[in-house]
């Protein structure tokens, strides 16, 4: 068979290459567009994340803890240490512990991470209600 005949000549096999490179590209930029994955519990496109209560803190030891951009609370203000991923990265902060709510080391929380630039502490909305057993998120942060 003459190479001008054959169904993959070189020519062809270029486009096809660049058709598959260009395909992928669009792919990976469309990809990150894409919200993630959730209950819709959390509300994630205005900046909240779940967080993974750590350990619960006393007063004198959660004010030790909060950043210096952070505004003071009252003494008897009980803090918990909470760990959540910001992209691929994983962040721990201290939030005061809201009125009224118990949590332990374990618990899901919807948290607002600190914003320096308006001079905000962490702050705790409300506790998750844990993973189904079966579903994707158990196990994970």
């Amino acid at each position: 068979m003459n190479q001008a005949n054959h169904p993959f000549t070189h020519r062809s096999t270029r486009r096809l290459g660049a058709c598959l490179a260009c395909g992928l590209c669009l792919c990976c930029l469309l990809a990150g567009c894409a919200e993630p994955l959730g209950n819709g519990l959390v509300d994630w496109a205005h900046g909240a994340r779940r967080a993974r209560v750590l350990a619960v803190l006393d007063a004198q030891a959660g004010a030790a803890a909060l950043h210096a951009c952070a505004p003071s609370a009252p003494p008897a203000t009980t803090y918990v240490r909470v760990r959540y991923r910001l992209a691929r990265l994983h962040r721990s902060a201290v939030a005061p512990l809201p009125a009224g709510m118990t949590l332990a080391a374990g618990d899901e929380v919807e948290l607002w991470p600190e914003d320096c630039d308006a001079c905000q502490a962490a702050r705790i909305e409300r506790v998750l209600p844990a993973p189904a057993a079966g579903s994707p998120a158990a196990g994970k942060e």
